[in-house]
């Protein structure tokens, strides 16, 4: 009787990663992980959940919340947005361009610099906003006076509202190219008790880019 011969499997020869295969593997893993953030990103912003309060959504202050007439802006950082109370003083400052002029009222101010999107400042000693980015220069009003910038800033859509939270004023929305209305402060009118800010609704600056602030 004969025995029965085992064979031994092959020997299964690896070869190992080179250097260039494992830097392509590593690449497409984090192209496919770049793409995922990017597509969650996309669907994080594109679905609304703000709330009031919060940036997007709409803030409720009480008239004793507003800055004085002619003093320095409020800054309200939660909304990225400055409070400013125009009156005489700013109505009459010498820097201000003759092609926008100044209307006195209550104006809220989105934060972000039109140019490349930092956040300006306020200069108490220069009487102005300026964007310690690339330099640009707005006047309490928003009017952009010096560049990179080449339009005046953003408001953001406002209501004046009584005890009952009916509309006295609102912010006239439309294109402040063809409209020096829009976008334009309110005055406080009679048995106001609070403003509203619009987070979420802005009023884009008029064209603006000569030296001085001209068109």
């Amino acid at each position: 009787m004969s025995e029965a011969v085992t064979t031994a499997p092959p020997k299964v020869q690896t070869v190992p990663m080179t250097r260039r295969e494992f830097l392509y593997y590593i690449w497409g893993a984090s192209m496919a992980l770049l793409s995922a953030e990017s597509v969650g990103a996309i669907i994080w912003f594109a679905i609304p959940r703000f709330k009031a309060g919060e940036f997007g959504g709409v803030f409720t202050l009480a008239l004793s919340e507003l800055p004085e007439v002619d003093s320095g802006p409020k800054a309200y950082p939660d909304g990225r947005f400055w409070l400013v109370s125009l009156g005489d003083k700013t109505v009459s400052d010498p820097r201000q361009p003759k092609d926008y002029p100044v209307r006195k009222g209550v104006q809220a101010i989105y934060k972000v610099c039109v140019h490349l999107g930092c956040l300006y400042k306020w200069v108490p000693t220069n009487n102005r906003f300026e964007c310690p980015c690339h330099g640009s220069k707005y006047l309490l009003n928003g009017v952009r006076i010096d560049g990179p910038a080449r339009r005046n800033l953003d408001m953001l859509v406002t209501q004046i509202v009584d005890a009952n939270g009916k509309v006295l004023a609102e912010t006239k929305t439309g294109d402040t190219n063809r409209d020096d209305t829009a976008g334009a402060p309110l005055e406080i009118p009679p048995g106001a008790a609070a403003i509203k800010v619009n987070t979420g609704k802005r009023v884009v600056g008029a064209n603006n880019s000569k030296p001085g602030g001209g068109k």
